[in-house]
């Protein structure tokens, strides 16, 4: 029998490619999203038989409540939120509504409604400041230096709480995205230097030696529609590093790939620390539950981003939009800032 999955933020650069990789699995795809980037994202599905898509704000209890009275949901997994530190910083209030409350809400319809798995898109911003010489794992110490990091932290625990037999919670921190989405974001390590370094040919880069677990997109989906595959109840409770331990890399060695792709790129290192963040993740865990390997390397998102972009799949005019600035000036707009 065809199962139901509900994304929440299914217009945004991981919901839309969660969108696709669900429709080729042959589940029926509610996706709900205030569009604050827009529709551009899921044109191409609204047409599908198995899509169904519903225009709205998370926080709006009496709208989800109505969704889940109209499809019978089995699975849930939001990805809605205020994804970023200066963007959390941008919108404060509306950032921690959306992120916190947004997330009590969608849970308290879907425990009701008995829907058989949520997944939760938390972070491993949540680790801040790890020992450089230290790989965080679940059990690692958290040090949130930003809000984003706290709402996730919150809802974290929120959903612990609430996860019982009958209501099976998985929890994925997942490490920082790259790739290319059908809204590609830019305000991403890897995707912005490699779009600066094919732009401008030269980079300035900030705190060389910090360092980051890193993800692709397409693997992001990967994984949470293998954690929804598994039978029973063996990750209900579970908060799992979501990457690869493997893909670790500091700064300085994500910019040495980017030389390797664009040629007579020049490179400005400088001393400053503006991200206090630095840390490195084990992600051993998520393997030994979901056995799943990395299907696109750091080197093949950096190569799909130029390929992209030459070729105008990614237009100047989109790039610009997903930049961080204008990402944050958009939300100021939508929110009323």
């Amino acid at each position: 029998m065809q199962k139901t999955i509900f994304i929440s933020g299914g217009a945004g650069y991981v919901g839309s490619k969660l969108v696709e990789f669900s429709l080729k699995k042959n589940l029926k795809v509610v996706c709900y999203d205030n569009l604050v980037y827009g529709k551009g994202s899921i044109q191409k599905f609204l047409k599908k038989k198995n899509f169904i898509f519903i225009k709205g704000d998370i926080r709006d209890k009496k709208k989800l409540k109505k969704v889940f009275q109209l499809y019978k949901i089995d699975f849930v997994v939001n990805l809605a939120s205020i994804v970023g530190d200066k963007q959390c910083q941008t919108i404060p209030k509306t950032a921690y509504e959306v992120n916190f409350l947004g997330n009590k809400y969608l849970t308290e319809i879907s425990k009701s409604k008995r829907v058989k798995k949520f997944v939760f898109a938390s972070t491993c911003s949540n680790y801040g400041i790890v020992n450089p010489n230290e790989y965080a794992d679940e059990k690692s110490e958290l040090f949130p230096v930003s809000l984003y990091a706290e709402s996730k932290i919150d809802c974290e625990k929120y959903l612990i709480d609430q996860s019982n037999k009958n209501f099976s919670v998985t929890i994925l921190r997942f490490a920082t995205a790259y790739g290319v989405s059908n809204r590609t974001r830019f305000d991403l390590t890897i995707n912005s230097f490699t779009y600066e370094a094919l732009k401008y040919k030269k980079l300035h880069i900030f705190a060389k030696e910090t360092w980051r677990p890193f993800i692709h997109v397409d693997d992001m989906c990967l994984m949470i529609l293998k954690v929804l595959d598994i039978k029973g109840s063996k990750l209900n409770g579970l908060v799992l590093n979501a990457g690869f331990t493997s893909n670790n890399f500091s700064k300085q060695a994500i910019i040495e790939k980017i030389k390797k792709n664009v040629k007579n790129l020049k490179v400005e290192y400088v001393d400053a620390i503006i991200d206090r963040r630095d840390y490195r993740v084990n992600c051993d865990k998520i393997y030994k539950f979901l056995k799943i390997k990395q299907n696109k390397s750091i080197n093949q998102g950096i190569k799909e981003i130029i390929f992209n972009i030459k070729n105008k799949s990614i237009k100047e005019r989109d790039i610009k939009n997903n930049l961080l600035d204008n990402n944050c000036k958009k939300l100021q707009q939508f929110y009323k800032y």
